[in-house]
């Protein structure tokens, strides 16, 4: 059952002259549930000392802020009511003359208060919403590394675009034997923040690859697909994960764990 959620970004702006700043935590209340709950970064983060050139203000300046919403998480249990908690957390997250200030309070139905914190968190303080082609990017140099690592698999595999009539697309793992593919792998990550993100990622590369095996360019059973997904998934999210895998399934495509090396190093071999 979902319940209503408050919650505002915490951010640091320590020359107000500039106007600039960088977001570096989360506060959030479920007032029905009597929940407070932050997140703040750590304080070596070098993101932020980086891009103000501080690194000896902001890990002082970020334990003064820890220490005063622990403080209001404090006082949160004393709050009998859900809309003084509402109020309580309205007052808090106001805007100030500070260093640190508040974005302005969002709303969100959430099923489990600590999963959508550190949703919000991925998505204002790590930049989550660009983490699947950063993900992609890791699990394709970790896979090279991997096949590269097998004498008889080395600089067999080369980044291929394959362009038909009515698509093209690129995979970086494509083993071929003159004008014939033998083999074709893509890392996929599905780290969105939504479920229906996820499928449509999903989706996209199911739908290129059977245009492409309709065009020719390409046999679906030597497609294969190494899927990563959340650390920590959401029943929402694991549902999702679920589906595709039953996705690639139904379409007779081949897919493994990013971390299965034995399948995936099977496949390739048996591929060439």
């Amino acid at each position: 059952m979902t319940t209503p959620c408050l919650y505002s970004i915490v951010r640091y702006a320590p020359f107000a002259e500039t106007e600039e700043f960088a977001n570096i935590g989360v506060v959030l209340c479920a007032p029905l549930k009597h929940v407070f709950l932050f997140r703040l970064t750590q304080s070596n983060d070098a993101r932020v000392t980086s891009f103000f050139k501080d690194d000896t203000i902001f890990p002082i300046a970020k334990d003064a802020v820890a220490r005063e919403l622990k403080l209001a998480q404090e006082q949160t249990k004393n709050i009998s009511s859900a809309d003084d908690i509402a109020n309580f957390f309205s007052y808090l997250t106001a805007k100030r003359e500070s260093i640190f200030h508040f974005s302005s309070t969002r709303v969100v139905l959430a099923e489990s208060p600590e999963h959508e914190l550190h949703r919000v968190y991925d998505k204002f303080v790590n930049h989550s919403d660009y983490n699947k082609e950063r993900r992609e990017e890791i699990l394709t140099r970790e896979l090279k590394n991997r096949l590269n690592s097998y004498t008889e698999l080395q600089n067999v595999f080369r980044k291929e675009t394959f362009g038909g009539t009515l698509t093209r697309f690129t995979m970086p793992f494509v083993a071929k034997n003159e004008d014939e593919i033998l083999c074709a792998i893509k890392p996929l990550a599905f780290v969105q923040q939504e479920p229906g993100k996820m499928m449509e990622h999903c989706d996209s590369w199911v739908s290129r690859v059977k245009r492409a095996a309709d065009e020719r360019l390409l046999n679906l059973a030597n497609v294969l697909f190494t899927i990563d997904g959340h650390k920590h998934p959401s029943s929402s999210e694991a549902k999702a994960m679920d589906e595709i895998r039953r996705t690639f399934d139904r379409n007779n495509l081949a897919h493994f764990n990013h971390n299965d090396e034995t399948s995936i190093i099977q496949f390739a071999k048996a591929a060439i």
